[in-house]
């Protein structure tokens, strides 16, 4: 494949999550269904990240081992993993059997730390792609 899929694949997730969390907040201070909008596009941020994280493992493997970008790689790999995992806890906190129900301040806070292990592995993202010229083609044609 010439192009790398994984930086495709990134931006629904991380566009569900931050909506997911800004909902989290909103929900906080009205009384809207914002939290169950929240529980929605957490669902579908937590099951679309896994495709990006398949395709983020299989474009780990095209980094050279000795490369300092692989460190940064690593790096971000597994703070993703952390913001996955912080995600898909707020999302089992919320759940009444398979219904979405209110969060309570832990899942928000969940949600919340996810968001801000979010930001920081999606800096080294950007910093892979831009600084490193990981996913770039090797050849301008």
């Amino acid at each position: 494949m010439r192009h790398p899929i994984h930086p495709m694949l990134v931006h629904f997730p991380v566009a569900t999550w931050f909506l997911s969390t800004l909902g989290d907040i909103a929900g906080l201070f009205t009384h809207e269904q914002t939290s169950w909008v929240a529980g929605v596009l957490l669902v579908i941020g937590t099951t679309t990240a896994l495709l990006a994280m398949v395709a983020g493992m299989l474009e780990l493997g095209k980094i050279d081992q000795q490369s300092p970008a692989m460190k940064v790689a690593n790096q971000h790999m597994m703070l993703m993993m952390t913001s996955w995992s912080l995600y898909a806890v707020s999302l089992f906190l919320r759940l009444d059997g398979t219904r979405l129900g209110q969060p309570g301040m832990v899942a928000i806070a969940l949600s919340v730390a996810g968001l801000i292990v979010l930001c920081i592995a999606g800096w080294l993202g950007g910093k892979l792609v831009y600084e490193y010229g990981v996913g770039g083609r090797s050849d301008p044609s």
